[in-house]
């Protein structure tokens, strides 16, 4: 009748009746009904041994294989039911593969709360006062409940079931499990990626800057400044006495705030050149970003993909998301990827993402979530002031490079580095298929580089000390690229080189 009975009907052990039985009763017994026992079953299986076994002649095949024959015709009957013309139920019918996916989702969802159900019952059954590991389930518990309320029905919600790393998938609606926009995807993360880039930004000194600037000394909407860093990496190594401290690097990273359309404090902090961009991509490589890469560029069907951006948004308070796309015109091979990096525990959701409606979701720490051509988003409303609190999520572009998007690539004017112009549309060229081929052989991990790329000045009497100016959106930069070392020269680059080897990690 209900989930209630379902429960209540694996705690007794139901019996399963004989194959032929169900088969002779089959017009009172329901496939869906079969079908919805079989999940659970199968589901389960740990969760209803907590509470009692199931018996051991309990046999999965001939149910599975019911459920296999009778799934397809139940999907059919129920469009035709519903009014749906009999050629819209082909099984290679749009319509058809749409429904049995919403239906499937649907019934899936279900059978979690289900044995959610189950495995909370168990733990609380089992859990003594004072014993720390029923204490620490209850608190995630709480915590999770504590999310959950902070929902506005305002908002549409979206499935958010934990992934595999690398695993990718398109954003669905949690009610009827439809997709919502044809490049918005969940990714799982690795395990140690968020540990690892949080780990590098603290010990750079980034960190700190990101959790305070906008309280003690925030940028007025259009202003912009810059910042010098040294590598973590490389000061381990001069600790070790692998290199000696006159070898040590300068990373220039930038940070603006956007304009006042935002509605936000929101503060941009980027790569400034080319060093600390490849700086970023070794911190990726460590934090397992391939499996990433290799599941977005699976899933999307794309040729190549490389790194094209790497940095974070910081802000404390939204009075009004303002919902925008990264990308547009890109023939769907073009990419921002969130991750979350730190949010008060008591915040609500941190990102909209818009399909037939608004959407809100938490980034979490199981997933990443992937925007793309066209995918309208934005910062969700939020206020973390009252307790100094501070979101702050890493943004890392991503590109599928060819001759037919190479000019709006090149054309990105959300982060300093790469300049746009010409000059960026042959940085970027040099950049394709750098991190991850279809055909494989690709990957941050043996990253050998960029192709080789040298530039010069396109102004004489270029100075190093106004290299890094406030007041002029990076335009002297632009054209005293050399002097300003915006890229790395070949000499220093070494193309075709393994990156490790290179810098040392």
């Amino acid at each position: 009748q209900n989930d209630d009975d379902v429960v209540e009907c694996i705690k007794k052990k139901c019996r399963r009746p004989h194959l032929s039985t169900m088969q002779s009763k089959a017009s009172t017994i329901t496939a869906a009904f079969i079908a919805c026992l079989v999940a659970v079953c199968h589901l389960l299986p740990a969760a209803a041994a907590a509470a009692e076994p199931l018996e051991k002649d309990f046999n999965y095949n001939d149910a599975l294989q019911y459920y296999h024959t009778e799934t397809a015709a139940l999907l059919k009957q129920s469009l035709l039911s519903a009014g749906f013309a009999i050629d819209e139920t082909d099984e290679e019918d749009e319509i058809y593969l749409d429904f049995a996916t919403r239906a499937l989702t649907a019934e899936k969802k279900r059978i979690e709360r289900i044995r959610d159900a189950l495995k909370n019952d168990a733990a609380s059954q089992n859990c003594s006062e004072g014993d720390e590991q029923c204490s620490s389930s209850s608190a995630a518990a709480d915590y999770a409940a504590n999310k959950n309320d902070k929902y506005s029905s305002d908002f549409g919600h979206f499935l958010t079931h934990e992934l595999k790393p690398g695993q990718a998938e398109l954003m669905r609606w949690e009610h009827d499990g439809s997709i919502v926009q044809d490049y918005a995807v969940r990714v799982g993360l690795p395990p140690n990626l968020v540990p690892t880039i949080k780990a590098y930004v603290k010990d750079m000194g980034l960190l700190d800057i990101m959790t305070n600037m906008l309280y003690d000394d925030p940028l007025s909407p259009g202003d912009a400044n810059w910042f010098s860093f040294q590598s973590p990496y490389q000061k381990e190594m001069i600790a070790g006495g692998s290199i000696g401290t006159d070898e040590i690097r300068n990373f220039t990273w930038n940070v603006e705030r956007p304009a006042k359309k935002w509605k936000s404090d929101m503060h941009w902090f980027n790569t400034a050149d080319e060093l600390s961009h490849e700086e970023g991509l070794r911190v990726l490589a460590k934090g397992g970003f391939d499996q990433v890469l290799q599941g977005i560029g699976e899933e999307m069907g794309l040729d190549t993909l490389n790194v094209d951006s790497f940095g974070f948004v910081a802000v404390t308070n939204c009075d009004r998301g303002f919902i925008h796309t990264d990308w547009e015109d890109v023939d769907g091979r073009a990419f921002n990827f969130l991750i979350g990096i730190d949010s008060p525990e008591v915040g609500g959701p941190e990102l909209i993402v818009e399909g037939d409606r608004k959407g809100e979701i938490y980034y979490g720490s199981n997933a990443g979530i992937l925007v793309g051509d066209g995918t309208r988003h934005g910062t969700r409303e939020c206020d973390h002031r009252a307790y100094r609190g501070v979101r702050i999520t890493c943004s890392i572009y991503l590109s599928d490079v060819t001759r037919d998007n190479l000019e709006t690539l090149a054309g990105d004017t959300t982060s300093i580095f790469p300049p746009t112009g010409k000059t960026a549309a042959d940085w970027v060229w040099t950049q394709r298929g750098r991190h991850w081929s279809k055909k494989g052989g690709r990957s941050l991990l043996d990253d050998v580089g960029r192709k080789p790329y040298n530039v010069e000045d396109s102004r004489e009497g270029c100075k190093t000390h106004l290299c890094i100016r406030d007041d002029d959106e990076g335009m002297y930069r632009n054209q005293c690229m050399k002097t300003c070392k915006v890229f790395m020269d070949d000499e220093d680059y070494k193309p075709g080189k393994e990156r490790r080897e290179v810098y040392g990690y």
